[in-house]
């Protein structure tokens, strides 16, 4: 209908101008009007100017419409007021399409910004590039698990772990890569994954990023409590009557040699004395195994922990006081560092002081060699993570060898003449009973780190 009317417009214009040019012909050649034909001109000239402002003003209407729509800007809008039908229809028609268009955009970044809260809302990293390596998305978590702001490249990734890299890009589907990455305070264990897909003829990968490193630990904690507790329990049923039995037998002998035998003939036999001696060594050492299994059985019996609001400083004092009594650890300088204002945590004070305790007592016999041995406690929030407080024990021995790296917190592994191998897995164990986390690294320039990390 506007087009009818605009042609209209245009039909009607042309013959004005036509009107208007016949009788410009007939005032001047017939009648020789010279003023007449002079008006007319200016008529026609005024008709002609009409003629192209209506046109171009539909032109310059819709290349309004059409850089708009170019630019995605759907705020323009087209008066409805305009003196000619045509193009108050005309006008109405482009302030829908205007507002369709306009629609169709509101509900996209609606969309857009359900799918990004939902990213930013998952606890697994999520990091998103194309055939270029160029990132389009990289959500907190991702940025918190590498501690990386932002990253216009994947291949930015390659000074934080080479391996990360080469696992996102060339992993197939679907596939997965246990990841290792070595951090200034702690370690990460990376589970990646990755999934591929096309979008606007885009090849586009998905890695998904998750530290695992707190779950293993679990699983692996937990795999050996099963393992002791099958263990103890078959070892102290079978020793048990080994120790009864043995005991008896030498009670029966004893008498039975003393109701035969004149003492001189038993100070002579050399068969009772062997024998003696054999059933003392068994019940001997049948006890030593009773004793050393029970100890084991500490570890799938920590009791669970009485938490209350605990001051730091206050915790680490008290940690002192009680080493500074104690001449064995008398030979290290001891050294506080206690955060003002004073941090709190909440958690068990007697558990946490005896994982304290048993720390800096490795930290003593770390440095046994060391001529000016040197054990520091320090308490601070952590800088990357404030939610965290990290408690560390650190001493400046000769560090912990990277052949046993990972078996240091394996229950019943020691490097220890005199050692139970379960200080560190006790100790972890209890970090994991006030869902915290225990931590090695190798201290700068040397000796060990212990961290101890509460969330507050």
């Amino acid at each position: 209908m506007a087009y009818n009317r605009f042609r209209a417009g245009v039909v009607l214009r042309v013959a004005l101008i036509s009107v208007a040019a016949m009788l410009l012909v007939l005032a001047l050649v017939v009648k020789s009007w010279f003023v007449t034909g002079i008006c007319l001109g200016l008529v026609i000239v005024a008709l002609i100017y009409d003629l192209i402002f209506f046109v171009e003003r539909t032109n310059r209407e819709l290349s309004r419409f059409f850089t708009a729509i170019r630019h995605s800007d759907f705020t323009q809008r087209f008066t409805e007021n305009a003196q000619s039908s045509s193009f108050r229809e005309l006008h109405g028609h482009l302030n829908e399409m205007m507002n369709a268009f306009q629609k169709i955009k509101s509900e996209k970044e609606a969309h857009y910004h359900y799918l990004q809260a939902i990213v930013e809302h998952i606890r697994i990293g999520v990091l998103t590039f194309d055939g270029e390596g160029e990132v389009q998305l990289f959500n907190k978590v991702a940025k918190e698990v590498l501690q990386v702001p932002f990253v216009k490249n994947v291949k930015a990734l390659e000074r934080i772990s080479p391996e990360l890299v080469q696992a996102a890009q060339h992993l197939e589907n679907g596939q997965n890569k246990l990841i290792k990455i070595d951090r200034e305070k702690d370690q990460l264990m990376l589970l990646v994954s990755v999934a591929g897909f096309y979008s606007q003829n885009k090849r586009i990968r998905i890695v998904s990023l998750q530290n695992i490193r707190s779950e293993m630990e679990a699983q692996e904690l937990a795999a050996w409590q099963k393992l002791i507790s099958v263990l103890t329990h078959e070892i102290m049923n079978s020793v048990t009557p080994i120790i009864s039995l043995t005991s008896t037998i030498k009670g029966l002998v004893d008498e039975r040699v003393a109701t035969l035998y004149s003492a001189e003939e038993i100070a002579e036999d050399e068969n009772l004395d062997d024998i003696r001696t054999g059933l003392q060594t068994i019940e001997k050492r049948s006890t030593g195994m009773l004793h050393f299994v029970q100890n084991y059985r500490r570890l799938t019996r920590v009791p669970p922990p009485h938490l209350e609001t605990v001051i730091v400083n206050d915790l680490l004092k008290q940690v002192a006081r009680l080493l500074q009594n104690d001449p064995a650890y008398q030979r290290a300088d001891l050294r506080l560092f206690l955060p003002e204002p004073p941090l709190k945590i909440t958690a068990d004070p007697e558990l946490i002081e005896q994982v304290l305790l048993n720390l800096v007592k490795n930290a003593v016999e770390a440095c046994e060699h060391v001529a000016e041995p040197v054990i520091e406690l320090a308490a601070f929030t952590d800088e990357k993570h404030p939610e965290l407080v990290r408690i560390e024990v650190k001493d400046n021995g000769p560090g912990v060898p990277e052949e046993i790296l990972d078996k240091i917190f394996v229950p019943f592994y020691t490097t220890k003449k005199q050692g139970s191998g379960i200080g560190l897995s006790l100790s972890r164990q209890i970090m994991k009973l006030h869902h915290g986390s225990l931590q090695m690294r190798p201290a700068e320039p040397k000796g060990t780190v212990f961290s101890l990390l509460f969330y507050k």
